[in-house]
């Protein structure tokens, strides 16, 4: 696989495609269309010349092959033409999230070097003077105009996209990926989201982020199915409004998506009669809140585990059965081991862990999902590799029949009188008290000698008063949690800090609550 001689990620995706399945509906645009791209279903056939069309048009302007070229977009057809487009090309793409600041923007143009950005016209784009802007007007332009080209001659190993991570505590490091990345997400299907042919699917987060990337376009596209884009604005009661007026069949979004559209979007089982199931990832999913989803739609929620590096590794799917407490299943194909957390930094190769033993999550250079490299070495975590193994700084454990239960990130494993402890196990275990709808620890060190766990809430609306809720907490984790795991102070809040991804920060949490 990693000695294939070409292989563009473009053209496996939809040039491939637009050979088995020409007619077959590739593309839907729910809202209004763009201006001077009206054009709302597009067909394999048709996507790939477009796709095909807009390369032509960045080569004849100027841009070379392995070119880093920033997209400025929104969540719209704009992106995923763009993307794809720069890719058959041969250059290397580079997302950016479309809430960022100029001042923002110029770290990732100083940061890759990139001479060229497409930009939407609403959207404040760099101040650099050496980084050119392509108007998205003039991308459009290209699809009209621009004579088709082949897709550019790339191999399995050259560079397809450079994705940054959300940097929630420094500046973000850059993840290149490699064309082969695609590859990497066969395993998915099976594992994960069993998306084919027939399938509709609409995911509800931002283009620049490899979730969204990954389930909302690539993976629809490479299993011959039809991905829908939504242009215009997003609230909780708009989704259930969607899923059933668009058929969607497979529906894809962060836990606290789900939550929101729970609490706020008025939904019910009518509304989702054609969802197959929800797909959930990004942060932990809270099992109350997939009963409650459940419940309330009669939908499943399958949930994966990974990260920007990788994508997903581990997950659930229709038909797998995976017991209490595990995160998932390793999925098929996957080459994921155990390592001794103590032992990982001072060993080349050391000795995979016993079964149910905790440990260092690692995965093998040999996954094509494997990233190529963080583009700035120095911004990765020093132990990133050893040997032959990817560190993937989370913390796990897998059993014989290869389901893993996931501890935590190691930068987040706190210490509490002495004992090292999950925050995703007490999290889980507050979540259970159903007047909690949110909920987040962390470790305060209250003087040199000491830690404690304290716990920041988000309540739902109740008849019970807030110390009430606490003494009913503390009477449920007697019963839950060994004693030193239980938090020892309690604060309610409004609502948790989150990235632009949706993930609690853990770490401002104890800058959050007040003092």
């Amino acid at each position: 696989m990693r000695n294939l001689e070409a292989f563009n990620l473009s053209w496996y995706a939809i040039g491939k495609q637009a050979e088995r399945f020409r007619d077959h509906l590739a593309l839907e645009i729910i809202g209004p269309p763009l201006p001077n791209l009206t054009k709302t279903n597009w067909c394999y056939k048709e996507l790939d010349l477009a796709i095909r069309a807009i390369a032509c048009g960045l080569i004849n302007k100027g841009l070379e092959k392995g070119d880093f070229v920033l997209l400025r977009l929104n969540s719209d057809v704009s992106f995923a033409l763009s993307f794809f487009g720069a890719i058959a090309a041969g250059l290397v793409p580079v997302p950016l999230s479309p809430h960022l600041t100029s001042h923002e923007i110029d770290f990732f143009v100083q940061d890759t070097g990139a001479k060229w950005l497409i930009g939407a016209p609403n959207l404040s784009v760099c101040k650099q003077a050496d980084c050119t802007l392509i108007p998205l007007d003039e991308i459009i332009d290209f699809v009209h105009e621009c004579e088709p080209m082949a897709y550019a001659q790339t191999k399995a190993e050259t560079p397809a996209f450079l994705l940054y991570t959300s940097g929630t505590t420094s500046h973000p490091k850059g993840v290149l990926h490699a064309q082969r990345v695609i590859l990497g997400r066969i395993p998915m299907r099976e594992g994960w989201h069993n998306i084919g042919v027939t399938d509709r699917v609409l995911h509800a987060g931002d283009f620049n982020w490899s979730y969204t990337l990954g389930v909302g376009l690539m993976d629809p596209w490479a299993m011959g199915g039809t991905a829908l884009i939504y242009h215009g604005e997003k609230s909780p009661a708009l989704w259930p409004e969607l899923i059933e007026s668009q058929n969607v069949t497979v529906f894809a979004a962060v836990p606290g998506v789900y939550r929101q559209i729970l609490k706020y979007g008025h939904a019910n089982k009518q509304q989702f009669v054609t969802l197959r199931h929800g797909l959930s990832a990004g942060e932990a999913l809270p099992e109350v809140l997939h009963e409650q989803w459940q419940q309330k739609t009669g939908a499943k929620l399958y949930e994966a585990m990974g990260q920007s590096e990788i994508s997903t590794y581990v997950s659930t799917a229709p038909g797998l059965d995976v017991p209490a407490g595990a995160k998932g299943r390793i999925q098929r194909g996957r080459k994921i081991i155990i390592l001794p957390n103590e032992e990982a930094s001072e060993q080349t190769n050391p000795m995979a862990c016993k079964p149910n033993e905790q440990g260092l999550i690692a995965i093998h250079r040999s996954d094509p999902g494997l990233m190529l490299g963080y583009w700035d070495q120095k911004k990765g975590s020093p132990s990133s590799y050893e040997g032959e193994w990817f560190l993937t700084g989370d913390l796990g454990s897998i059993d014989r029949d290869h389901n893993l239960t996931h501890y935590g990130r190691v930068d987040e494993i706190m210490n509490a009188s002495g004992y090292r402890v999950s925050p995703l196990e007490v999290e889980n275990a507050l979540l259970e008290n159903s007047h909690v709808l949110e909920a987040g620890v962390f470790e305060n060190q209250i003087r040199p000698d000491l830690s404690i766990i304290e716990a920041v809430l988000v309540l739902k609306p109740s008849q019970l008063t807030e110390n009430e809720v606490i003494e009913q907490l503390t009477a449920q984790l007697q019963k839950k949690l060994a004693p030193y795991k239980h938090p020892k102070r309690y604060h309610v809040v409004a609502s948790l800090p989150r990235n632009k991804t949706g993930k609690v920060m853990r770490q401002q949490l104890h800058n959050y609550i007040e003092t």
